[in-house]
């Protein structure tokens, strides 16, 4: 008996550690933003890229010095936030992040949103084009308001842009106040909330967002902004702080002797093609012109966001 209860105690401390470990091992899967700040602090100046206070202005500034583990996608910064820089860290893991860190306070009342994005170089419309980005991304925080409106209601302000497409077209109407840098599709990362999406943020044990949409923002005619002009149509679930794959693609093409644009996208597993109207928002014939595609962290109506980007970020065009 006593050689049993020796086996038996023996077992359960070999099950007990292997628990342990898988704990251990998903726990450090994780980023752990709250441990990594007082390490780097004394680095802040090397991992940082320094911006200029003015969310009215392109305020392109170099990423950083030495190692820019974005750099595939360009080297420069679209930095239009006032609060935060550009930030590079581990953030605790094994791998190296790009910080893209919005605070809501930045918005001006008249003037651009706050945002911090870096963007592909533009490719003219040609049979055939592409621009691709791929990257692994993680999610902290998005903008977050408290309103009545539902997650795939364009007047809902919940949610912070994680990327967009953007493509310039014939037949522009500024007139109808039609962007002379338009967006065709944009990814929005918003915290998932109970009773259909009409109820409270769903948190965490620690009271942090639990899991986050992503939602394309997609334009119903060139040009179209607002409620009147796109949609939103859900993508994917994602965990807030753990790892999820964004690919997008833009691609010009010809069809039936037309000049037409699609963007192709796979997040998390979940593959959707979006083709683009043909048409202005006045109705009238609106071809493609040109295309870019930026990341990083766009929109922040209230609270703050923050989104990273690995450093296997890629981009690929011809």
């Amino acid at each position: 008996m006593r050689d049993f209860n020796t086996k038996v105690g023996a077992l359960v401390i070999l099950m007990s550690l292997g628990t342990f470990y898988s704990c251990q091992q998903e726990d450090n899967e994780l980023l752990n933003e709250e441990q990594s700040i007082g390490k780097e602090a004394a680095l802040e100046n090397e991992l940082q890229a320094k911006g200029v206070c003015d969310t009215n202005d392109w305020d392109i500034i170099d990423a950083i010095s030495g190692t820019d583990y974005n750099s595939s996608i360009s080297t420069n910064i679209d930095d239009r936030s006032c609060s935060y820089d550009y930030k590079q860290s581990t953030y605790g893991s094994s791998y190296n992040w790009g910080g893209y860190r919005l605070n809501s306070a930045n918005n001006q009342s008249g003037k651009l949103q706050v945002r911090m994005e870096r963007t592909s170089p533009q490719t003219n419309f040609s049979n055939g084009k592409y621009i691709e980005i791929s990257g692994t991304v993680r999610i902290l925080n998005t903008g977050l308001v408290n309103g009545p409106y539902a997650p795939n209601d364009m007047r809902d302000k919940n949610g912070t842009y994680i990327a967009q497409v953007k493509g310039k077209h014939t037949n522009l109407r500024t007139d109808l106040r039609e962007s002379r840098d338009p967006a065709i599709v944009l990814f929005i990362a918003k915290p998932k909330r109970s009773n259909n999406g009409l109820g409270g943020v769903i948190r965490d044990s620690n009271g942090k967002i639990k899991e986050f949409e992503i939602y394309a923002e997609l334009v119903k005619k060139r040009g179209g902004s607002s409620s009147s002009g796109r949609r939103l149509i859900k993508i994917a679930t994602v965990k807030r702080n753990r790892n999820f794959n964004v690919t997008i693609r833009t691609e010009f093409y010809t069809s039936g002797g037309r000049k037409r644009q699609r963007v192709r996208v796979n997040i998390n597993g979940v593959a959707k093609t979006f083709e683009i109207s043909v048409q202005n928002t006045a109705g009238q014939s609106a071809d493609p012109e040109e295309m870019r595609i930026r990341m990083g962290a766009y929109r922040c109506v209230g609270g703050r966001a923050e989104i990273l980007w690995r450093d296997d970020l890629t981009m690929s065009r011809n």
